[in-house]
């Protein structure tokens, strides 16, 4: 199996390390003001939580379940067993009695319909939506072993959303994540390579069995139903983010303002991603000539600092920008030690140990 990349099996440990402690915090740190319009933020940018724990969301809680899930899989490539454990993960959380901070009502009711003993695919299965929780905890599947993880990142997503706009972001998310050292600056560019690829018949994706195999029950060509999420306002909004990104990169963070500003709200996947690739680019860089506009921690303030989805945005922004770094620690030598209540220390702490089919 190939490991993605950068490098040895301790620069992907640490890189998986820092994008869960990355995902976590720009959640904890959006959480504050999840629902706070952006005319009412408390400051500009948002400091960070000041409580003694920093307070995650479903977001990161969801996250661990598809980790959990993926972990007690011996083989990726049995798709209905794979299917079962995500499945069954997710449903623990549904009913876990900390579930009590803002779900996302598309979640909660695909996993009443499943819990009820419907297949996602079912017509009273998944809710065919295009909501953000298709995308805020793909993390692990990021992480996962070829030739598994883009069909294990469409498979957690169409499991609670099964909209080809929920899927198609999730997927140009997992790339970037997966391939985040050698993309850190050129992240929306490189989104918008591979949605070009697949508008022209190129990209590798269409072929691929394992991706093929998971979207069967719903999509009989894969290379449609791509260019159908694409269509569906994904490009459109990839494009006006790039577009953004121009702008930004000539002027000074305090002038950033609203994120979210010509882009979309966050709280579907299209703009979820879209955004958090924008603040990733601002946070990265390739170049030895030039400095990131913002530190990674400057990154996940300005990210929660929105009109829209707040914990989420900074959450997948966290996370991409965590990938980037295979070296130990990144978030503390940036300068931020969150500390988390202590059940979610545990588990991510104990998470960051093992990568999924590590």
């Amino acid at each position: 199996m190939t490991a993605p990349t950068t490098g040895s099996d301790t620069a992907l440990l640490a890189r998986y390390a820092n994008a869960l402690t990355g995902l976590a915090a720009g959640d904890a740190w959006g959480y504050q003001v999840e629902f706070t319009s952006y005319a009412q933020m408390p400051a500009y940018p948002v400091a960070p939580p000041a409580d003694q724990w920093w307070t995650i969301s479903d977001d990161t809680q969801m996250t661990l379940a598809l980790h959990w899930a993926l972990t007690e899989v011996t083989d990726f490539g049995d798709i209905e067993t794979v299917t079962d454990a995500i499945t069954r993960q997710f449903l623990r959380w549904q009913v876990d009695p900390d579930n009590t901070r803002a779900p996302g009502r598309t979640c909660m009711t695909s996993l009443h319909n499943l819990r009820a003993a419907a297949r996602w695919y079912d017509t009273d299965g998944a809710v065919e939506s295009a909501g953000c929780g298709a995308v805020m905890r793909l993390v692990p599947t990021a992480f996962a072993p070829d030739p598994y993880w883009l069909g294990l990142t469409a498979l957690q997503a169409v499991i609670t959303h099964k909209h080809p706009r929920a899927v198609v972001p999730a997927l140009l998310l997992a790339d970037a994540t997966r391939h985040a050292p050698e993309r850190g600056g050129r992240f929306l560019e490189h989104a918008l390579t591979v949605a070009a690829q697949i508008y022209h018949g190129t990209s590798t994706w269409t072929a691929n069995p394992y991706l093929r195999d998971v979207l069967a029950p719903i999509a009989g060509d894969v290379s449609s139903y791509l260019v159908d999420g694409l269509d569906d306002g994904t490009a459109d909004i990839l494009a006006a983010a790039a577009a953004r990104l121009e702008q930004l990169r000539h002027m000074p963070p305090a002038e950033f303002g609203d994120p979210c500003a010509g882009i979309g709200e966050g709280w579907e996947s299209a703009s979820a991603v879209a955004l958090a690739l924008l603040v990733a680019d601002l946070a990265t860089t390739t170049s030895d000539d030039d400095a990131a506009a913002l530190t990674g921690p400057q990154a996940l303030a300005w990210a929660a600092t929105s009109n829209g989805d707040s914990d989420s945005i900074a959450c997948i922004a966290g996370g991409l920008i965590g990938s980037a770094h295979p070296e130990n620690d990144y978030w503390a030598a940036a300068g931020m030690t969150p500390e988390f209540e202590p059940r979610y220390a545990e588990e991510l702490a104990t998470a960051a140990r093992r990568a999924p089919g590590r």
